[in-house]
């Protein structure tokens, strides 16, 4: 089967689309990631012994096994929380999807 990684994290709403937009493009111009897909969300979770609840940025993002690594420390570099969010996991995928990411994403 074609294995690709899929990484998620949130970033702040007050992020403007420019903002959201500059580093979707500076993921993939520097072939980090093949695509990212942005969309609002509403997060509810505890921090500092408080639970809080408020709208955040999601990004999904497409990388290779041999990527996944330097994307998530692009995005350590650049992520305004204390504590970011980063998820990544393995997904299988069509051989067609997998051949078109490992093709934009450098190896």
């Amino acid at each position: 089967m074609a294995s690709i990684v899929v990484v998620t994290t949130t970033l702040p709403i007050e992020w403007t689309a420019e903002q959201i937009m500059k580093l979707k493009t500076k993921l993939i111009s520097q072939q980090l990631a093949a695509c990212v897909q942005s969309d609002k969300i509403n997060s509810t979770y505890s921090w500092e012994g408080e639970i809080v609840s408020e709208d955040e940025w999601r990004l999904t993002i497409k990388t290779t096994k041999n990527q996944h690594k330097s994307l998530i420390s692009t995005l350590v570099e650049n992520h305004p929380y204390d504590v970011p969010q980063i998820i990544h996991r393995l997904e299988e995928t069509s051989p067609e999807y997998y051949n078109w990411v490992k093709q934009q994403v450098a190896n």
